[in-house]
């Protein structure tokens, strides 16, 4: 942008000579807030170029300085900057739906704007750096209801009204309007109006029309954009939330011989989160070898048995409700002698050892490894009578060598 000389500008402002420097090189973006240079005891910068003929022709925006500055490349509003254009910014993003739940429209550019800006960045296709630049800037003056962009036709059509509704219900009873959704769910949207339809992450069945079937990735913050011909778009943000937990209940008890060590359940497992559905989410154990075996599986004739652990090789898919039956959790063993030279009777001695098991997850039908989310543990215990005690993620079950089981 070449300096002016102290004359009448087109748009009727004469520019003093003290004023002349070419404003971007004597002042790189940088960014700003108002109030900011007088905190710091400086002049304030003067935007130079407002009715150049490069101005915002957003009515919510247009005459802004620092706006403008950003608009025409000479400043940025970032992580950090404050003042009313962050007022005016964040007023345009909750308007197209992208909230400000935590700290509303306050003025101030911190972690939550700048989280906001990110997803309007992406809804417009451009750069995420959640940097508000010429770019980012022209976003806004086209896109905001307001004015802008086309220039003189007259008033902005509204937003289109997007409704959301998720196809499969969550465990806790959540309405279907919700925007916390888990992996791979089915999110149906319909607009008030054709739009093109696109989204940050994730699958859209169609690309444009009055509706369309998003498919959840496996996780973050997806923002799916409705964008009329004409007006601004509307931007709908969903959280995707993955598992991150798993607790287990007995469920059923599986029978030994009598006189045989062991003890052996199946499980009913539960995956979190209650307020989201892993209706599409399938699970996988891996296999691996024991740790901290000691006693008789150490020592005795246990150290022969094979302590691995052997999984299921094949991913299960989860039941509405984020739960999965059944989970196999046991073992039986011949009761042994003794090594009589160093342990008299009874017949046996106790030990045991447990499993680290790492576990992993991944969309139905994604033929992918899957992701690993948590580690579990399982332990078995024997005492010297044969009494056997197995537990896993909070399901427990001790079974005596007569078969009595508790």
């Amino acid at each position: 942008m070449s300096a002016y000389l102290a004359e009448s500008h087109p748009a009727g402002r004469t520019v003093p000579a003290d004023e002349q420097a070419d404003a971007v090189a004597a002042d790189p973006p940088r960014p700003v807030g108002v109030g900011e240079t007088e905190r710091r005891g400086e002049a304030p910068t003067i935007q130079r170029t407002i009715g150049d003929g490069h101005d915002l022709a957003n009515p919510r925006f247009a005459g802004d300085r620092v706006l403008e500055g950003c608009f025409d490349n000479e400043r940025t509003v970032r992580f950090g900057s404050d003042g009313p254009s962050v007022t005016k910014l964040q007023q345009a993003m909750v308007d197209i739906g992208l909230t400000l739940p935590k700290f509303g429209v306050d003025g101030k550019f911190r972690a939550e704007t700048m989280s906001r800006i990110k997803d309007f960045q992406r809804s417009a296709g451009v750069k995420d750096d959640g940097i508000v630049g010429p770019i980012t800037m022209g976003e806004f003056d086209r896109r905001i209801p307001g004015g802008g962009g086309g220039g003189g036709g007259g008033p902005t059509p509204p937003p289109p009204t997007v409704t959301t509704a998720t196809v499969a219900a969550a465990p806790d009873g959540g309405a279907n309007t919700r925007q916390r959704v888990g992996p791979g769910e089915f999110v149906d949207l319909t607009a008030s109006a054709a739009v093109t339809w696109t989204a940050a992450a994730g699958t859209l069945s169609v690309a444009s029309g009055p509706a369309t079937r998003w498919i959840a990735p496996e996780t973050g913050s997806v923002a799916v954009t409705a964008t009329p011909a004409g007006g601004p778009p509307t931007v709908t943000t969903f959280q995707v939330v993955p598992p991150d937990s798993i607790r287990m209940r007995r469920a059923v008890v599986n029978p030994i011989p009598a006189g045989q060590a062991g003890a052996d359940m199946l499980t009913d497992v539960d995956f979190g989160h209650t307020d989201v559905s892993f209706s599409r989410v399938q699970w996988l154990e891996d296999p691996g070898p024991p740790s901290a075996v000691h006693g008789y599986f150490a020592f005795g004739n246990g150290a022969a048995m094979d302590l691995n652990h052997h999984p299921n090789p094949a991913f299960v898919t989860l039941r509405p409700d984020n739960h999965f039956l059944h989970d196999h959790c046991g073992s039986g063993f011949p009761l042994a002698p003794p090594f009589r030279r160093f342990f008299p009777p009874p017949m046996f001695f106790g030990g045991g050892w447990f499993w680290s098991i790492p576990n992993r997850f991944r969309i139905l039908g994604s033929g992918s490894g899957g992701t690993p989310f948590v580690t579990t543990l399982q332990f078995f215990l024997v005492d010297s009578s044969g009494t056997t005690t197995v537990s896993k993620q909070g399901a427990n079950i001790t079974r005596t060598k007569a078969g009595a089981v508790t």
